[in-house]
């Protein structure tokens, strides 16, 4: 369905080779989904949540050190009402990246089916070549974090 789409939209990079296609659209993904995360989600309330999420472990901690369950179990209490909260924030941004992905991931495996990259170094288990999925992956952290770090 968006197959035709996606051909069209990306067509400038995919005729540099698939080495490029791949690497473009793995580092353009990452980046829309960071930028998802950036704009639809309250930074500073997710920024007070972590905090608080912190502080009630900690305290958890000091309460069991001292082997206070009460106590402990009102902490954990508190940190999974936080945690449940931290979920619901980031829910838009995970769902407009999921949809993202349902689009690109099939299209991607069409279209680089038989793409072999040729790693320059050797990874446990996977050895020096990977696929177009291994490729994306390996591509799509790094560029997630300095995404993030721009922004």
């Amino acid at each position: 369905m968006f197959s035709d789409l996606l051909n069209a939209i990306f067509a400038p990079f995919l005729s540099q080779g698939l080495f490029i296609g791949v690497t473009t659209i793995s580092v353009l993904a990452s980046s829309i989904t960071t930028l998802f995360y950036r704009f639809f989600v309250d930074q500073t309330a997710m920024k007070d949540v972590r905090k608080n999420m912190e502080l009630y472990r900690e305290l958890a901690n000091a309460a069991q050190k001292e082997n206070n369950v009460g106590k402990m179990n009102e902490n954990v209490d508190k940190m999974m009402k936080l945690n449940k909260k931290y979920f619901s924030l980031s829910m838009k941004p995970m769902i407009l990246s999921l949809l993202v992905f349902a689009v690109i991931f099939p299209w991607m495996g069409e279209t680089f089916e038989t793409v072999v990259v040729n790693l320059p170094f050797t990874l446990p288990f996977i050895g020096n070549t990977s696929g177009w999925f291994g490729w994306y992956f390996l591509l799509a952290i790094p560029s997630s974090i300095i995404m993030r770090k721009l922004l």
